[in-house]
């Protein structure tokens, strides 16, 4: 009885392992997104670029942030396969979740903006960015939901810059800095969270 007990709880240890390293990617996830987003006030603070350098940017950093990300997941998938427990990935989920992404900039970026649902240009260009951050998670989050289980700690990243469309929409200066403070905020609280759920699954 003794051994079995023993094996249950190294079962139980690299189980919790394994979840950890998952909430971990989902940390690293999240700061990748969040240096393309950095990335992106970087450049629009230094050059003076039309609206359609948008439709461009985000394609592109949509591509290499799924590429670190990937690389990552695949290491993931190779540690659970060390530890017997083979982590899953969906065909369908990615396809999803690429559309999400994808329907995404097409609504904040293009369709929004020239909507003019704010006060002035910029504070609709910061609802759109903000509609795109929403709208794109908020997909992700439900692919998610439906493939791997809940993910609470994505929760913020959506919700946060939710909350911020309507006031973006009344800000006669500056909204697109406010727009970009808030989904920085929000990423960085799913950054928080997944580290802490890593912590606590060691902890089991």
């Amino acid at each position: 009885m003794e051994d079995v007990k023993e094996l249950k709880e190294v079962l139980e240890r690299v189980e919790g392992r394994l979840i950890a390293a998952g909430k971990m990617y989902g940390a690293m996830s999240f700061g990748a997104w969040l240096s393309v987003m950095l990335l992106y006030y970087v450049i629009i603070g230094v050059f003076d670029l039309p609206r359609q350098f948008n439709i461009v940017y985000w394609p592109v950093a949509f591509m290499l942030a799924m590429g670190f990300t990937g690389r990552i997941w695949r290491r993931l998938q190779k540690l659970g396969m060390v530890t017997g427990k083979e982590v899953e990935s969906s065909t369908t989920g990615g396809i999803l979740i690429a559309v999400s992404w994808i329907t995404g900039i097409a609504l904040g970026w293009g369709v929004i903006p020239r909507l003019n649902p704010g006060v002035n240009p910029e504070a609709s260009l910061a609802v759109g960015f903000l509609s795109f951050i929403t709208f794109s998670i908020f997909g992700m989050w439900l692919v998610f939901a439906k493939y791997s289980g809940v993910e609470r700690e994505i929760i913020p990243s959506f919700l946060i810059p939710a909350l911020g469309i309507a006031l973006a929409a009344k800000m006669e200066s500056g909204a697109m800095v406010w727009a970009g403070f808030l989904v920085a905020l929000g990423f960085s609280l799913s950054v928080m969270l997944y580290i802490y759920s890593a912590f606590k699954a060691i902890e089991r």
